[in-house]
């Protein structure tokens, strides 16, 4: 070390440039000089210039993100339930008279498709991307991928603040995300009888005669918000929740002789719609679950 840099001045010259390099760093969603955004993921960070005008929804969830923040996409990817436009009753306010395209992936992520429509920002956060194909994706306009290693059904929270970032809405997201939360939190204090009770949240139809959870297991996060507590299994639960579209699937569970023989009211069915919202995850779709399913597992409770 040089003798006229002495190790005090050493210290605070380190300091210094650490203290640099932290606030060069942006936070989440943090609009940069020139007017951009970075949104990180699994392969890397995508720059977005500016805010995005032609936005297509590549996976099978995320238009609802996007119109949760008041951006309509030109393109929407159908999941399931064969709703207009593939977006379900919770969401159609939004898109006003807008008739996106819809896309789907039976045969993977139509790529060229996608290039056809000249978005200025391709959502793929919940669409099982990989690298080759966000690689073709990113050459057509900037990509924004899952988060993390789940290609498929990260946690709600996570794809809705990336998305939230990518089209420089996060305070927005942020604040829709609270309003959730405070949401079934509000069910759970008004439905004290919640506590110690524990309940199974279900696939709509039983697998080779086997009640299935519904996974990945953040799914039941809502249910221990409003104080519930998550059964291990089937047999252990004082509320079983099934997740059914229709009286068809309700029918062929109450007819398994397994489910028969437990008590029936301690069986919840949800019907078409809130099964789509329990499955879309979204800040636009929980607050229909957090409306009404407290009732019904308070009536099961009884």
């Amino acid at each position: 070390m040089p003798a006229s840099l002495s190790r005090r001045g050493f210290l605070a010259l380190t300091a210094g440039a650490a203290a640099l390099v932290a606030a060069c760093e942006s936070k989440p969603g943090e609009v940069a000089s020139d007017g951009s955004v970075t949104v990180k993921h699994v392969f890397g960070e995508t720059k977005i210039g500016a805010p995005p005008k032609r936005v297509v929804s590549a996976g099978l969830t995320e238009a609802d993100d996007l119109l949760a923040v008041g951006v309509v996409p030109i393109a929407v990817t159908d999941w399931f339930g064969g709703q207009p436009f593939g977006v379900w009753p919770w969401a159609q306010p939004k898109l006003g008279g807008a008739q996106p395209v819809v896309l789907n992936l039976a045969e993977g992520i139509p790529v060229e498709q996608i290039a056809s429509l000249r978005p200025d920002l391709i959502v793929a956060t919940n669409a099982g991307l990989d690298k080759d194909t966000y690689n073709k994706l990113t050459a057509i306009a900037p990509t924004i991928a899952q988060s993390g290693q789940d290609a498929f059904f990260e946690p709600w929270k996570d794809q809705a603040s990336v998305i939230g970032q990518a089209v420089f809405k996060h305070d927005e997201m942020q604040s829709l995300i609270a309003a959730v939360d405070e949401k079934f939190a509000a069910a759970g204090m008004n439905n004290p009888q919640f506590a110690g009770k524990t309940v199974l949240l279900a696939e709509g139809r039983l697998t080779e005669g086997r009640i299935e959870a519904q996974t990945p297991a953040w799914r039941s996060d809502f249910l221990t918000a409003m104080g519930l507590t998550i059964a291990t299994d089937a047999d252990g639960a004082d509320v079983l929740i099934w997740t059914t579209e229709s009286d068809e699937e309700q029918a062929a569970i109450l007819g398994d002789p397994a489910v028969a023989k437990r008590d029936p009211r301690r069986n919840v069915f949800t019907g078409k719609e809130l099964a789509g919202a329990v499955a879309y995850a979204s800040p636009l779709s929980y607050p229909v679950v957090a409306d009404r399913l407290p009732g019904l597992i308070a009536t099961a409770l009884a």
